[in-house]
């Protein structure tokens, strides 16, 4: 709870009254001590000046033999958020909200009242952090993350200097004419594009119940950062850039990487699997060494796969009976490195790329809270009102950019492709 500092002000300032007095009497000096306990108590933060006058008042009740008047318990911040909904509830129960029938919806982006939505930022805000569960690109300890206040393309320095390497040089040695300057320094564009999750639908009972909307509000983050994270997230590991990301796959492709081509599984089961349908030990050795040795110890260097190839990895053992995922203080690993689940990313199969490796900081996931991330309230769209019926859908912006652009560089990411 937040300090009472309006409270406070008043208080002090009759305290700093009676102080200035060169006497007091009796009655003031029992003033003076109740004004001081009540300074310190606001200090904490824990109670308000309205609860100290309805503490004060019902003192004098209680010796009169009246009944005391009930202090208002704290709110907390789920109740708040409740309240909120239900006052905006109410509020547009009372005029015409946005119309899912009246057209493209960016169309009508704009003030918040011109909509008639519901603009949580605190709640957007941990919505993102759910949809991080649900997906390595959207998670900050995978990748790197910009979070913006709005939508603007947003130029981001890049360069590749790894093939440099400091040499050895003598004392008086001219060392003018060996200066080589950074290597190929260029820029990635962060742009960003629209998703929108579903529509949701509950009862106007259910919404204006506090304890019901309660258990709903935490329902509803969890479904629109599912539904949108399994869209944004797709996008950011394979979309094609057309009305939409340029995923981590294409880039890479794009940027000249040769994917690794796997051998498959037979070595490690004994069997007749191929390149076409398995990956083996010698391919995630294969992928592990195509990535240069000064990205492979970056913090964020990691295998990134689905979780049906993660399954299919952990039931493979190497010749020496090993498995190929082993547990590391409780996190998943192959070759030291962690294994990182992204649903989005392709199941092994012929000519698909079922596993990515390398520095996710060289990953830029972005993500916009702004006046066009929020979650619209419905009320008229077919088969709402008649029904007594709401729906509730969520507006959020994402973006994507590989952080490499010199190809003459080694690249940050290797791919495992399976044969054709």
């Amino acid at each position: 709870m937040k300090i009472d500092v309006r409270g406070l002000a008043i208080v002090n300032r009759e305290l700093t009254e009676l102080a200035n007095r060169s006497k007091l009497t009796a009655q003031e000096e029992r003033r003076y001590a109740l004004l001081l306990s009540q300074a310190s108590l606001l200090k904490t933060g824990e109670v308000t000046l309205q609860d100290l006058m309805v503490d004060e008042t019902n003192e004098r009740l209680a010796g009169s033999g009246l009944p005391i008047i009930k202090r208002q318990a704290p709110m907390s911040e789920t109740r708040a958020k409740v309240e909120a909904w239900q006052t905006f509830i109410n509020l547009e129960r009372q005029k015409r909200t946005a119309n899912e029938a009246e057209g493209n919806i960016l169309a009508r982006i704009g003030t918040y009242s011109g909509l008639g939505t519901f603009v949580p930022t605190g709640f957007i805000k941990e919505t993102y952090a759910a949809m991080a569960a649900h997906d390595a690109f959207l998670d900050e300890n995978a990748v790197s993350m910009l979070n913006t206040t709005s939508g603007n393309p947003i130029t981001i320095p890049t360069y590749g200097d790894i093939e440099n390497v400091a040499v050895a040089v003598g004392e008086s040695a001219d060392t003018s004419s060996s200066e080589n300057l950074i290597s190929a320094p260029g820029q990635a564009v962060s742009t960003v594009t629209s998703y929108r999750s579903p529509l949701w639908r509950v009862s106007i009972e259910a919404l204006q119940d506090a304890e019901a909307m309660g258990g709903l509000i935490n329902v509803f983050k969890a479904f629109a950062a599912d539904r949108i994270s399994r869209g944004a997230a797709k996008d950011l590991v394979i979309g094609n850039g057309n009305g939409k990301p340029l995923g981590i796959i294409p880039s890479l492709l794009a940027a000249g990487v040769t994917p690794v081509t796997a051998v498959g599984s037979a070595e490690n089961t004994g069997g007749s699997e191929s390149g076409v349908d398995s990956i083996g030990s010698k391919d995630l050795a294969a992928l592990y060494l195509s990535v240069n040795e000064a990205y492979r110890v970056s913090p964020k260097a990691a295998f990134f796969m689905n979780d049906t190839t993660r399954l299919y990895l952990l039931q493979l053992v190497t010749k020496f009976g090993k498995p190929l995922i082993e547990v590391r203080d409780g996190v998943e690993t192959i070759y030291g490195k962690p294994v990182r689940i992204s649903p989005s990313m392709q199941n092994i199969g012929a000519g698909n790329i079922p596993v990515l490796f390398g520095d996710g900081s060289y990953w830029l996931s972005r993500n916009v809270i702004d006046d066009n991330s929020y979650v619209q309230v419905v009320k008229e769209a077919t088969g709402l009102a008649e029904k007594g019926l709401v729906a509730l859908r969520m507006f959020c912006r994402w973006g994507g950019s590989l952080l490499y652009t010199d190809a003459n560089s080694p690249a940050p990411f290797g791919l495992l492709q399976n044969h054709t």
